[in-house]
């Protein structure tokens, strides 16, 4: 299944438009990231978030998430076809930096860091995220 340049575009938009979100503090904009029935979970960390109202009710919680997100190593790692509908399932992997600031005055500029593994549909609304799955450290 081949995607356009046009669809590696949009794809590879959605981490940083989840994160300038975060960032912002506009948990409504993940309406444009996610699927209504998306899936939003921490490996390893007891953390799962169904639904897209879910994931915008915890995302709009003050003091949940570090100041900023940095996404990086963006790839669309596979496509395939998508078991559920027949149209492309994209596999996107991208690692992720989060300054916590000044919270050890010995260690200013503390970071913490992980990876997001997405599987990325197309809707009628286009590209979308419908299971995210965070590993810290990774």
């Amino acid at each position: 299944m081949q995607l356009t340049a046009d669809d590696r575009l949009d794809i590879m938009e959605l981490p940083a438009r989840y994160a300038d979100a975060l960032d912002r503090l506009q948990p409504e904009r993940l309406r444009g990231v996610f699927t209504t029935d998306a899936i939003w979970e921490v490996i390893g960390g007891g953390l799962r978030l169904v639904g897209i109202d879910e994931i915008m009710e915890f995302m709009g919680r003050t003091g949940v998430h570090p100041g900023s997100h940095i996404l990086t190593n963006m790839f669309i790692e596979s496509v395939s076809v998508d078991p559920l509908d027949g149209g492309p399932l994209v596999r996107l992997f991208s690692r992720g930096l989060y300054p916590v600031g000044p919270s050890d005055r010995h260690d200013p500029s503390g970071v913490f860091y992980g990876a997001y593994d997405d599987d990325v549909v197309r809707t009628e609304h286009g590209w979308r995220i419908r299971h995210r799955r965070y590993r810290h450290g990774a």
